[in-house]
């Protein structure tokens, strides 16, 4: 292999170093900021999550205190009133 030229011979030596393996999958594209910087805003605008009531909710689920008339119907007329029924 005598080639002047030195980059198609580093060409040459990385095809042949290469011979058998398989290529490696493309990079993904990096995400656009644009669209980062719209979801992080979103984020940010999210209300706590308050641990407290999620643990009284599941104990009141696991209880079967939930889905009381009183609640249903509360969640009903909540609905129809959204709803302007």
């Amino acid at each position: 292999m005598t080639h002047e030229d030195p980059e198609l011979l580093k060409h040459e030596l990385d095809a042949e170093a290469n011979a058998g393996h398989p290529e490696p999958p493309p990079m993904a594209e990096p995400p656009d900021m644009a669209e980062t910087l719209r979801l992080l805003e979103k984020v940010s605008r999210m209300p706590d999550i308050r641990f407290e009531k999620v643990q009284q909710m599941r104990e009141l689920i696991a209880q079967g205190k939930l889905e009381t008339p009183e609640r249903i119907d509360g969640t009903i007329r909540r609905l129809m009133e959204e709803l302007g029924l």
